[in-house]
């Protein structure tokens, strides 16, 4: 599964991570990932919608290598 994120930390904000599904986009936070959650959000929940649609509209996403997400505990 490919993970894209928005590095919002770099911007004072929580990182989001992005994943494509069937129905459209689902986000979680970064911090979230790591401790282990399997809950995403829905982002967009449109067919039609995709990491690349939401790129080419101007988001900023990076693909994640997972190896740079890990908990801290």
């Amino acid at each position: 599964m490919n993970i894209y994120t928005d590095n919002g930390a770099a911007f004072g904000n929580r990182t989001r991570l992005f994943k494509n599904t069937n129905g459209g986009v689902e986000w979680m936070y970064a911090v979230d990932y790591a401790s282990g959650s399997d809950r995403w959000f829905g982002f967009g929940m449109q067919p039609n919608n995709s990491i690349d649609k939401l790129k080419s509209n101007g988001m900023f996403l990076s693909r994640l290598d997972e190896g740079t997400i890990t908990s801290q505990a």
